[in-house]
């Protein structure tokens, strides 16, 4: 069954998550670190993972200083606007060609800017980070334009009812501090308050190299690096920097929200002020956090007894405090208020008696081996970095580690009793009210429009030409050791010796929709949710405390993974395997997982999202196909332990099993693990149909679903196509899709929707295919006016594509994009085996990355254009449009 997550870290730009990923141990890295005479901070840390390195440019200034609301978060989208150095179409031709990530984010005191790229163009990401560090031009007209981009923004997160709730109990608890801002900033703001002289006026204050940290990790030398950086950014004139603002904190006065929402289930919020990370009890707190998320607190037992669908512990950080959230999740149909009522004695228990000594050192246990966990990614090894030094002015993660060593029970409960006091805390409900239909609309064709956008770019800056002078696809970077079980169970080891720990991901081939028996749709979710209740050996208290023993993460299912310690690696893979082979599958755990279940599958009946997902199956394939079937409250009510036993023993076998082990670790080892714990699975019935048949195209329709307080519109454009994955026209399709919305900006897409009209905020496009369908996906959010202008936009320059080749400027750098994209999937374990998983499934060899970019590099224009114009119908859309009707 689904477990319903919150998610308080609802943009990108504004939020800065509670409780993360622990921070490393610095000894185990080679640290290089500088300060340049102007004041710039530079840290390098070597971590040899992958041929990637991320770059973070830390600015010390956030939300907190802004004057206007949204001003920091303005400023921020006007750094990639362009500078007398490099104009804005430049700045998106260069960093799309690296093939890497990039983006900024907007916090309360700091703003920080980030590439991850292929690590031979680390100079290319210095040199762009440099061309905004003076010089920002900020003109009107590009204000002009960001601002009907960043409005959209500001529109899709306020039409989440989330966002209004956390906004609303964020400023009643940090009422009268600069923590209280709107980081995000207002429609009306953006559109009268804010202007070129405030943008200009924010920049020359507070964007300086003494104002700022920048964090480099990568497979680096640290001190010619720092050289690098000396020669780039030494030349920048430091400057006095403006006084912080001071916080003064206000006694927290109680109160209760209520908002509508759009979701299936109601969502109730606990908010309490807590230690911010320049307190002595932070690391209490994130203790006491972790306590109260365990699945063995008495919080999670309210889920495992049927009183709430999910619960957990997570918030938001600040220097002087924190907001502390406790969410309850429950049907749509139940009272909120009740749920509250029994978070809340759950609490009391614990301020009573006190949280448990050993589910303490079991937190504190997992806190250690976090560290280790989060080695396994280039990116989030940097993350911390930044976050360690730029935001709590630490020397390195180090200084965190020993604040958690020294973390006892007596401080845990101080915190407790202290802060987590019902007389100041905040409640808000999130409750659905969904009409629970769909509205048809007009067929989806909309007039073309045959102005063609220029597709020339500038002339690249003579450091980033190199880029595309020489193309070639990358060397690999993969060995993976792959062999099969005697029970047909397929096993793919790749060693890395990044961090202490190995990843395990397991997938078994399935598809419900295709497999479940008629009248049992939903017997899948039924089954999944039981997997938490423990197993044929150990109990569910037992079960989470023999994972809590060795800091282990399990998961198990049709997909199941396992995250460890190496030295405890054994251990783990007996722990998963008990679960994901013997699980418990008792009476009274199915009464309480199939309750759930029905009242979960009723509140998804009239929610937007699932009214979506049948619209588009509705749309997309003939009538009777198997992706039209969906689970009922009926169809969950007739289910018999039997069915979910029967279930379990046709769907869950080792022939079709898959799984892949990353980390330090031999593949003897690994298949040693593997084979003593899973080699006795073995299926006793014939294998299943796991395939869907193939469909022939759709017919272009389109669907509205309304969605209460939404105010801004999701378009799905999705089209059936019959492409296979193994096809040698894959290749072609990945270029033209690149060059329509990869590199931001830079794509065709992006510049249009995006960049000239601001119609919408982000647009995505995306072909899928496996060994029976395949599908293209074209999606964005924007104002109900402009959904039916942006389709034919996106109906333009697909046919364009079909009636003439694309430019050979756009076609190299769609080539260098993909091939720089290579390293970067694989800067991370789960990225490695999430690749290795989908190869497998799809039949592919496990170098299908370099056959791929091999394909990709050899495609030309004439086989971009005929593949477009063979697989792609730019007017044979299913729109479904999500939120306010196109007006």
């Amino acid at each position: 069954m689904r477990r319903y997550l919150v998610r308080l870290a609802l943009c990108c730009c504004a939020f800065l998550p509670f409780f993360m990923i622990r921070p490393l141990h610095a000894a185990s890295f080679s640290v290089t670190r500088a300060t340049l005479a102007n004041g710039l901070q530079v840290v390098v840390v070597h971590d040899s993972l992958a041929p990637v390195v991320t770059t973070i440019m830390d600015y010390k200034v956030g939300s907190d200083e802004q004057t206007l609301p949204g001003l920091a978060h303005a400023t921020e989208h006007m750094m990639f606007r362009g500078s007398n150095s490099l104009s804005s179409g430049a700045f998106m031709d260069v960093v799309s060609l690296t093939g890497g990530d990039f983006d900024a984010d907007t916090q309360d005191a700091i703003t920080e800017y980030y590439f991850t790229v292929p690590v031979q163009y680390l100079d290319i990401a210095m040199r762009l980070e440099r061309s905004r560090a003076t010089g920002l031009e900020m003109a009107q007209s590009q204000w002009n334009q960001e601002r009907l981009a960043i409005t959209q923004e500001v529109t899709q997160d306020n039409s989440d009812a989330f966002y209004r709730l956390f906004t609303k109990m964020t400023d009643r608890i940090l009422t009268g501090t600069p923590y209280a801002k709107n980081g995000l900033g207002t429609v009306y703001g953006f559109a009268h308050e804010i202007n070129s002289p405030q943008l200009l006026r924010f920049y020359h204050a507070w964007y300086h190299p003494n104002n700022a940290v920048y964090i480099i990790v990568g497979d680096v030398d640290g001190p010619s690096t720092v050289a690098r950086v000396r020669r780039l950014f030494g030349d920048l004139p430091p400057a006095a920097i403006p006084a912080k603002p001071a916080v003064h904190l206000q006694p927290v006065q109680p109160a209760t929200y209520r908002d509508t929402s759009d979701l299936p289930v109601t969502i109730v919020l606990l908010g309490y002020r807590m230690p911010g990370y320049s307190s002595p009890n932070y690391a209490a707190g994130q203790i006491l956090g972790d306590v109260l998320s365990s699945q063995r607190s008495s919080l999670y037992a309210l889920v495992a007894g049927g009183k709430l669908l999910d619960t957990g512990f997570e918030g938001q950080s600040f220097s002087d405090t924190s907001i502390g959230l406790q969410y309850g999740v429950v049907s749509a149909q139940s009272n909120p208020a009740e749920a509250a009522a029994m978070m809340r004695a759950a609490i009391a228990r614990y301020r009573t008696d006190g949280v448990p000594a050993d589910l303490v050192a079991a937190e504190k246990r997992r806190e250690i081996a976090q560290l280790e966990y989060a080695r396994n990614s280039v990116e989030d090894l940097a993350m911390e970095w930044s976050q360690a030094i730029a935001v709590q002015g630490l020397r390195s993660p180090d200084d965190e580690i020993a604040a958690f060593d020294r973390v006892t029970v007596a401080d845990v409960n101080r915190v407790l009793r202290r802060d987590l006091v019902d007389a100041r805390s905040i409640t808000a409900y999130a409750v659905p009210k969904n009409s629970g239909r769909a509205v048809a609309g007009r067929s989806g064709i909309v007039p073309e429009n045959n102005q063609i956008t220029p597709s020339t770019h500038e002339p690249l800056p003579p450091w980033a030409r190199g880029i595309v002078a020489h193309l070639r696809v990358p060397p690999q970077t993969l060995a993976p050791t792959v062999s099969v079980l005697p029970n047909g169970l397929h096993l793919i080891v790749q060693p890395e010796s990044s961090s202490a720990s190995v990843t395990l991901s397991g997938r078994i081939r399935n598809d419900p929709q295709v497999q479940e028996p008629i009248g049992e749709e939903g017997v899948n979710d039924v089954t999944e949710g039981l997997f938490s209740y423990g197993t044929a050996t150990y109990g569910r208290i037992a079960y989470q405390t023999a994972l809590d023993a060795v800091a282990a993460n399990v998961s198990a299912g049709t997909t199941f993974s396992l995250q460890v310690l190496a030295k405890d690696f054994n251990r783990g893979v007996q722990l998963l395997a008990d679960d994901e082979l013997h699980p418990a599958l008792n009476a009274a755990d199915f009464a309480v997982v199939k309750m759930q279940a029905i009242e979960t599958v009723a509140g998804e009946a009239a929610s937007p999202d699932h009214l979506t997902d049948v619209a588009l199956a509705h749309g997309l394939y003939p009538s009777g196909d198997p992706a039209q079937r969906f689970p009922t409250p009926e169809s969950i009510r007739a289910l018999t332990l039997d069915d979910v036993r029967a279930w379990y023993a046709s769907a869950y076998r080792p022939d079709l099993t898959t799984i892949v082990v990353v980390g330090d670790v031999t593949p003897q080892e690994a298949r040693n693990a593997v084979e003593r714990y899973f080699g006795g699975w073995h299926a006793t019935e014939p294998k299943p149909v796991t395939a869907p048949p193939p469909v022939p195209n759709n017919v272009a329709s389109s669907v509205t679903i309304p969605a209460n307080g939404r105010v801004q519109s999701s378009v799905v454009l999705e089209e059936t196509m019959g492409l296979r994955r193994a096809s040698r026209d894959w290749a072609a399709l990945q270029v033209a899709n690149t060059a329509l919305t990869g590199g931001f900006y830079g794509s065709l897409l992006g510049r249009d929707l995006r960049e000239l009209h601001g119609y919408a905020y982000a647009v995505n496009s995306r072909v899928e295919a496996n060994q029976t369908r395949a599908m293209f996906v074209v999606e964005y959010a924007c104002n109900a006016g402009n959904v039916a202008p942006a389709e034919a936009l996106v109906q333009r320059d697909l046919s364009q594509l079909q009636r003439a080749p694309l430019p050979e400027d756009r076609l190299t750098r769609a080539k260098a994009l993909l091939l720089g994209s290579v390293p970067v999937r694989e800067a991370s374990y789960d990225g490695v085996a999430s690749q290795l998983l989908d190869y497998a499934a799809n039949g592919l060899p496990w170098n299908e990355n370099l056959i791929d970019a091999r394909r990709e590099l050899a495609s030309s224009a004439a086989d971009v254009q005929r593949a477009m114009r063979k697989w792609i119908r730019p007017s044979g859309f299913v729109r479904v449009v999500t939120g306010p009707g196109p007006t």
